[in-house]
């Protein structure tokens, strides 16, 4: 049974959950937090205090549908799933079928931002039931506090750190790539673009990592020109003083060719952390909805207008995934459903 975590120390919960956890299916933990709280710290400090010998994976949600479980945790356990960021879509996928697919062979560390977590459990709709069904019943939840605790101030302090908000902020330094991307747009009008298209992309439901061609795709749509699209990514990947990354930085660690934006700053276009929420309007939608034409994406943007009360996009979107999905597909079958479930509602 779900419950939601309240105790200070969010490590301590997971492995407190994770040595508790007995019987034939095995636990999901799920940590609640804004961008830069602190999240994959603690799972990886529970993992390591707990499961020092375990088998750590780091799949996405669609690796799952797709994978053979059975051969990918033949081996010797414990396996550990980690799924770090996950979308509205991923929720309501890993609630059809996934993790009662899953648990009987893994236990799931998850992380989701508050703000779809939010949005989903004040959702009504059957087209995001199993997503909820995942929050309020599969899922110990932990909310993980984005203040700091006197022992993480004193050593930041002594490891000359800039003490800001949070633990993992103040490594990053995510206020000051805010600050960059505020001036960006005085300073650097395209660079800004090209970070508020990603931002937004991200912001639609989008949560994997950007092909750089779909970045320029992006970039022109907001009218950009080809000839300048390299200038506005060196600033955008450029990281600014008192920070270690970039507004968009290289995927997998700097190892991948494909790009992320940095989530801290889709928060704070989100309200996080007292910053002015940014409107997400009509144009940022109908972007994504012609750049990501791949029927994963689809689905996913299709499920995140829902959430938003786009309806109309909504309906377009997941038509798209049912359309160009293989009929055996699960994002097919789930797109049906959802497509099903809004018009059933008169919600698209």
């Amino acid at each position: 049974m779900s419950q939601s975590g309240d105790r200070n120390d969010p490590v301590e919960e997971v492995v407190r959950l994770l040595e508790s956890a007995a019987g034939p299916v095995n636990p999901m933990v799920l940590l609640v937090g804004p961008p830069l709280s602190g999240i994959t710290r603690s799972m990886y400090e529970a993992v390591q205090s707990c499961l020092p010998h375990g088998r750590l994976y780091q799949p996405s949600v669609a690796d799952l549908v797709s994978w053979d479980l059975a051969e990918l945790f033949s081996a010797d356990g414990p396996h550990v799933l980690w799924l770090d960021g996950l979308s509205p879509a991923d929720l309501v996928l890993l609630g059809r079928g996934v993790l009662d697919r899953v648990l009987p062979h893994a236990m799931v560390l998850a992380s989701i931002d508050t703000f779809w977590s939010e949005q989903v459990l004040r959702d009504g709709s059957a087209a995001i039931a199993p997503a909820r069904t995942v929050l309020l019943e599969y899922a110990d939840r932990i909310s993980v506090p984005f203040t700091l605790a006197p022992r993480e101030r004193s050593w930041l302090r002594e490891m000359g750190y800039p003490v800001s908000k949070g633990l993992a902020e103040s490594l990053v330094g995510g206020e000051n790539v805010v600050r960059h991307y505020r001036r960006g747009a005085r300073i650097n009008p395209e660079g800004h673009r090209l970070v508020q298209a990603a931002v937004d992309a991200r912001r639609c439901g989008i949560h994997r990592p950007f092909h750089e061609d779909e970045l320029q795709h992006l970039w022109e749509a907001r009218g950009g020109s080809a000839h300048a699209f390299r200038h506005a990514l060196d600033w955008a990947s450029t990281i600014p003083e008192g920070a270690t990354t970039g507004l968009l930085f290289r995927a997998r660690g700097g190892q991948s060719e494909d790009w992320r934006v940095l989530g801290y700053a889709a928060g704070a276009d989100n309200g996080d952390h007292g910053h002015k929420a940014r409107p997400l309007g009509d144009d940022a939608w109908e972007q994504a909805r012609e750049v990501f034409a791949d029927p994963d994406d689809q689905y996913a943007l299709g499920i995140a207008a829902h959430l938003h009360g786009r309806h109309e996009t909504a309906r377009l979107a997941l038509a798209q995934a049912v359309k160009f999905s293989a009929p055996q597909d699960p994002v097919a079958s789930a797109a049906k459903d959802a497509l099903r479930s809004l018009e059933t509602d008169g919600s698209a």
